[in-house]
């Protein structure tokens, strides 16, 4: 896929999530390596805003899908420290109401497939606990599977 192709299928994107209810989605942009990137305007946290429209991930899903695996910059790796203490985040929110919260797998993702959660994270619930446990982790959250798609992992 040529940079002009991938920028293109990235603004396809963004155009579906601002017509499912993320207005003020950036436009998408290739840094300076050539990776996808969404750089946020004015402060707005497309990221936190997404995980809280499932549908709107399920919408865009068949345009996700078509992104190269090369599209986005590579993930830093995490410890085992990092992983560590996202397993402590995870029985941090299964105590603050989402009770069906999994544990990270070795990647340090949150996997909600065949679970409860797997159609959705309830949002009022999340919110609430992801804020009660900041304290233990504030990166990035990684979950998939949340309405059929990825909520933080590729973006």
């Amino acid at each position: 896929m040529s940079r002009q192709q991938l920028l293109a299928l990235g603004q396809e994107w963004v155009k579906c999530m601002r017509d499912h209810g993320l207005p003020r989605m950036p436009d998408a942009d290739l840094g300076s390596e050539g990776y996808l990137e969404f750089p946020p305007q004015g402060g707005y946290d497309w990221k936190s805003d997404l995980r809280n429209h499932p549908a709107a991930i399920e919408a865009c899903k068949s345009i996700e899908d078509r992104y190269p695996p090369t599209a986005f910059r590579p993930k830093a790796q995490l410890s085992a420290a990092d992983v560590r203490k996202l397993g402590e985040y995870a029985r941090c929110i299964r105590e603050h109401g989402v009770p069906e919260f999994p544990d990270p797998n070795a990647a340090g993702e949150f996997d909600l497939t065949g679970t409860p959660l797997a159609n959705g994270l309830p949002p009022q619930q999340m919110n609430a606990a992801a804020q009660a446990c900041r304290q233990i982790w504030n990166g990035e959250v990684r979950i998939h599977d949340n309405g059929g798609g990825a909520t933080g992992g590729k973006k």
